[in-house]
């Protein structure tokens, strides 16, 4: 019992019980539980404040969108300046209909109706392709590249997927970086790597990352969103048969994990 409160903690709710125990065993099971008594009433505290965030994340485009269409409509601005109107209005709707989704999406996969289509996997090309698309879609001037192994490794996943999680992770790691910042990614038989050497996670915002609507507050300020990237990439890596985790982060940047479970 005493492993399982401990596992529960840490956000684990996969545990097995074992109908057996001592006193040092209860001890152990006292102490697990106020630990996850604290962490659930931090977490609370935390879910009330970021979804007041969320609210006005959403709010934020609704109120630019309605704006300006009203200035449209009443004729205040006309000309390239309509058009300049009209084009921000668009990108604003663009940016809600993707927190829409965004929604829609971790609701799904959290809730189990979320489709998983496997296929043998050249993950050699497979990751060198996702990376060098995912680069050419972005603007300004950065360092990027990819490391395989010389061997191909085949492996049975969703691509699809696979592309959703890494993108998530390229993006993050792009905004974490500075002009001349530089992002690797790195392949092998047992996990993908993405490394960037971006200013890095605060230590205290560390085991916050992967909740849902957390948001760090030098994201915040840089980037706009629902807080949801992190939380719905873990989610699909465990539905991957993966676990996605940050391996380590520091002010000369970070480094996220997709590692495979052990087979069989």
């Amino acid at each position: 019992m005493a492993q399982a409160a401990s596992k529960v903690s840490e956000g684990d709710y996969k545990i097995e019980l074992k109908a057996r125990a001592n006193e040092e065993e209860i001890h152990n099971l006292i102490i697990s539980f106020k630990e996850m008594t604290e962490r659930l009433m931090h977490l609370e505290k935390l879910r009330a404040e970021l979804l007041a965030g969320v609210t006005h994340d959403l709010k934020t485009p609704v109120t630019s969108i309605s704006g300006l269409i009203q200035a449209v409509r009443d004729d205040v601005v006309s000309g390239e300046e309509k058009e300049e109107f009209l084009d921000i209005s668009l990108k604003e709707v663009s940016r809600l209909q993707k927190m829409i989704e965004d929604l829609l999406d971790f609701n799904s996969l959290s809730s189990g109706a979320f489709s998983i289509r496997p296929e043998n996997c050249d993950m050699n090309k497979l990751v060198q392709n996702i990376v060098r698309q995912w680069a050419l879609a972005q603007k300004g001037h950065f360092h990027y590249r990819v490391e395989v192994p010389s061997e191909t490794i085949c492996r049975s996943t969703d691509p699809y997927r696979l592309q959703q999680i890494m993108i998530n992770l390229l993006n993050n790691a792009y905004h974490a970086i500075d002009e001349d910042g530089s992002i690797t990614v790195i392949l092998s038989e047992k996990f993908i790597e993405v490394h960037d050497t971006g200013s890095g996670v605060a230590e205290e915002e560390q085991p916050y990352i992967f909740e849902r609507f957390y948001r760090g507050e030098q994201k915040k300020l840089k980037v706009r969103g629902l807080g949801l990237g992190l939380p719905f990439s873990k989610l699909l890596a465990g539905a991957l048969h993966a676990n996605l985790f940050l391996k380590e982060s520091s002010a000369k940047g970070s480094t996220f994990t997709i590692m495979w479970e052990e087979e069989g």
